[in-house]
């Protein structure tokens, strides 16, 4: 599995042509998790035992023997040694660290808010791992101990679920471990409950064996060490990340909806139901599919040619694209109903549709999850965004859970060129935010590339989560209301996930979308995700690699800038900014995208649209996602010289051809076979197309110095 990822995430890394720029993508989590780690680490008590603290829990007679998850099944507990953590991999390092977490961090912890029954801390915590939230140490039916799923979708189904509440008898420096309830998920009522035959009992260590003991005297001393010192994921008070030190905000957490699906259940699956037969090959992640893939931007490329357009990038770029946003699959039970193991990304296609008029307007488009990789941390968020609308903050529920997205974005590979000024692109249809913030709040806001920006997402990166801007609804930075995790990420009242900054210039930490790793032996930051103008993201440059080309071409406001013939790109970047809030601290804001597009979205169609329900529009709009779609009229103008007629299309079984001149015709499919080749003669010319399955064909004709390249739809 190790060598397939490489394979993929690394083809394509180097294009010849223009400026010899690298393209590439970062490491996906799970080679990140199977890349070596080496730390000079002495184990250091957690200063106090408390809610959400990070432990590496260790003996605490040699401080040699740690508690980690098994490397391949998560129910499953190990003891491993010191060594394992400090000269392993990221994978074992992570697999031993875990989060305290009180029974009632998710209720309302306020005697005097209003989001639910005030119900204060306990003192009694899960320990949750945190590669896997969802999953809690626990007890085996034999008292050993294991970890189990307290509460996923996929919890009914699971042989052992529920957790245990853990009480901690002494100091962090040394201190029994002792279980004094049981809960388990019960599939009649839907809910975790306690078992009443439980008694109290300590964990105990012998030799490599884990095991719960009601005998007192049997129980072994743990050391809580702090695993924040091997893995940086905390956010600290006035940190660039908290900048007006927020307090952890005490709100219940969100319940999750009814009516969620499972991830196989998903929309953007079994996308073949949907789409025109012609895109099929495309989907999953084959070789077949990349073949195909493959043809199908080589057509398009020579569609907008012949057009008089061209490929806002060079389409190696697009295919590199492609194959790093399909190499990230799920490595944490992090996420509600999320599947350890499947794609973030299922599918990434290129669709060649035209409007009515005949013009191309190509797409890539991705069918994403938006889910990460890796743990999001969302329980540490200090002030996550409110559930609920109508209401005051304090009366709201929080956001901290998360569920999986049906998104199917469209990035334009057309170049429809650049602003020259920052209200050349026409938001009216969608709405700034801005002018939303001036109607609620009855004030005229100066139009900035901070806030004349969409609503919601304005890119995606490569690992299918989607990017907002890096200002929110309050015309604040994110990081300014403390509402993202050390990761940059959080999620809103839709429980989907999204950034907002960029984790990796925050902490460093070798875990976030991309990593400084990333950069070794390379010309040129990796490509980390695509703009909705159809312009790529960058990672920030570093200055351990100044010699990178481009490295002293300033970014402008909107975060972008050309070099080297490579064209214009944005790059993630840090400014140095003053809050709006009192105090007024200076602070560094990490940004992945600015917010206002620079590249012009005026004439790029269905632009609004980014969820699976955009298959069921208008094919006005489903079209450009993949849909079939019948052409007005009954002939269709396909060039632009009036060089050729070529009618109807779609077709069932015949087109017709008029020309003014003998032409050599050829057809082929959109996998680029020959179908028909024939001379054409001057006039109307009826070829038959049985045999010819359904999807997109390419005619092209040739005559002296005359050239023309079209498309029809078979469609019986």
């Amino acid at each position: 599995m190790k060598t397939k990822l490489l394979a993929v995430a690394t083809i394509f890394l180097r294009i010849i042509g223009f400026s010899q720029v690298d393209y590439y993508g970062p490491e996906s989590f799970g080679e990140i998790l199977d890349n070596s780690f080496s730390q000079t680490w002495t184990p250091s008590a957690v200063a106090s035992i408390d809610n959400k603290k990070y432990v590496v829990i260790l003996d605490q007679a040699t401080k040699s023997n740690v508690i980690a998850l098994n490397s391949s099944a998560i129910e499953t507990i190990d003891v491993i040694s010191l060594t394992d953590i400090t000269r392993g991999t990221y994978g074992s390092m992570m697999r031993s660290i875990f989060q305290l977490v009180d029974e009632n961090t998710h209720q309302e912890n306020d005697a005097g808010g209003g989001s639910g029954t005030y119900t204060p801390l306990s003192g009694l915590y899960k320990a949750n791992p945190i590669m896997h939230s969802y999953f809690s140490l626990n007890s085996t039916s034999s008292f050993g101990l294991n970890s189990t799923d307290g509460g996923t979708f996929y919890v009914s189904s699971a042989t052992n679920t529920g957790y245990l509440l853990l009480e901690f008898t002494g100091t962090a420096s040394s201190t029994a471990i002792k279980a004094v309830e049981q809960w388990t998920y019960n599939t009649t009522s839907g809910a975790n409950e306690e078992n009443t035959a439980w008694t109290d009992k300590y964990l105990m260590l012998n030799g490599s064996t884990l095991s719960w003991t009601t005998a007192i005297g049997s129980a072994t001393n743990f050391y809580l060490a702090d695993a924040t010192d091997l893995l940086d994921m905390e956010i600290a008070a006035g940190s660039e990340f908290n900048p007006l030190s927020v307090a952890y905000q005490p709100n219940a957490t969100a319940e999750i909806p009814s009516g969620i699906k499972s991830m196989e259940d998903s929309k953007i699956i079994n996308l073949s139901t949907d789409l025109d037969e012609s895109y099929h090959d495309q989907l999953g992640n084959s070789i077949t599919a990349t073949t195909a893939a493959m043809t199908v931007v080589d057509a398009i490329e020579t569609t907008l040619i012949s057009e008089g357009a061209s490929l806002r990038y060079p389409k190696e770029f697009y295919l590199a694209v492609r194959e790093n946003m399909l190499s990230h699959t799920i490595q944490s039970s992090d996420i509600y109903n999320g599947i350890v193991g499947k794609n973030t990304i299922e599918h990434v296609y290129f669709t060649n549709a035209s409007d009515d008029a005949g013009v191309p307007h190509p797409f890539m488009v991705i069918a994403a999850h938006a889910v990460s990789t890796r743990p999001n941390l969302l329980v540490d968020v200090n002030r996550p965004p409110g559930a609920e609308m109508g209401v005051g903050y304090a009366q709201s529920s929080v956001t901290r859970n998360g569920k999986l997205g049906d998104f199917i974005i469209k990035i334009p590979l057309k170049d429809y060129g650049l602003t020259s000024t920052l209200l050349d692109n026409d938001l009216s249809p969608y709405g700034d935010l801005a002018s939303e913030y001036d109607a609620k709040h009855n004030s005229t806001t100066t139009k900035s590339v901070y806030n004349y920006v969409a609503l919601a997402s304005i890119g995606v990166a490569v690992d299918g989560v989607t990017i907002y801007p890096a200002q929110n609804n309050n015309l604040r930075f994110a990081v300014e209301d403390a509402e993202v995790t050390s990761s940059g990420i959080h999620v809103g009242g839709g429980l989907e996930l999204h950034y907002h900054s960029d984790g990796h210039a925050y902490n460093g930490n070798g875990i976030n979308l991309y990593n400084i790793a990333d950069f070794t032996g390379k010309n040129h930051p990796p490509a980390i995700g695509m703009a909705y103008d159809g312009i790529a993201l960058f990672g920030k440059y570093e200055s351990s690699f100044a010699s990178m080309l481009g490295y002293g071409t300033a970014l402008d406001e909107f975060g972008g800038h050309d070099h080297d013939g490579f064209g214009y790109h944005y790059h993630a970047h840090t400014q140095s900014v003053t809050s709006s809030v009192s105090p007024n601290p200076v602070f560094d804001e990490h940004i992945l995208l600015v917010g206002a597009w620079k590249g012009n979205i005026n004439n790029i169609p269905a632009f609004d649209y980014s969820k699976s329900n955009q298959l069921k529009e208008d094919d006005a709009i489903s079209r450009y996602a993949g849909v079939s779609y019948a052409t007005l009229g009954v002939k269709e103008l396909l060039n632009n010289d009036n060089t050729a007629l070529i009618y109807p299309s779609p077709t069932k079984d015949k087109i017709t051809i008029e020309v003014l001149t003998p032409f050599d015709i050829t057809i082929t499919n959109s996998q680029g076979a020959i179908v028909r080749s024939f001379k054409a003669s001057a006039g109307a010319n009826t070829i038959s197309l049985e045999g010819c399955s359904n999807g997109i064909y390419f005619i092209e004709g040739v005559a002296n110095n005359n050239r023309f390249i079209k498309k029809m739809i078979v469609k019986k």
